[in-house]
């Protein structure tokens, strides 16, 4: 039987650097670790518990960040958007993929 633990942690170690707050370019909680790894892997090979213990003896530290979501609100004839901020609690972790958005033009 495959150990998933020792194939999840090389998996992580190829492809992402523990990393903090400001400068990670992916900031996930342990469920959507999970979910990320579950594309790749059985779902259920590990559990958040296993999954704590790897990021942990790779270096990882959880950290408290902000996330913003953004919503159209209706104000009299007009729509603004509104920018809210929750905090969450999560692992920060840097990959060398390019992961930053790009704004580009309706073509019609």
């Amino acid at each position: 039987m495959l150990d998933y633990i020792e194939t999840v942690t090389d998996f992580l170690i190829e492809n992402f650097h523990p990393s903090n707050p400001e400068s990670a370019n992916i900031k996930l909680n342990t469920d959507q670790i999970l979910n990320f790894l579950f594309r790749t892997f059985p779902a259920g090979c590990i559990s958040d518990y296993d999954l704590n213990e790897i990021l942990i003896s790779l270096n990882y530290k959880r950290y408290t960040y902000v996330v913003e979501s953004y919503c159209e609100i209706e104000k009299g004839e007009s729509t603004i958007y509104e920018i809210r901020k929750n905090l969450e609690v999560g692992w920060c972790l840097k990959t060398d993929l390019n992961l930053k958005s790009q704004e580009v033009e309706k073509l019609e």
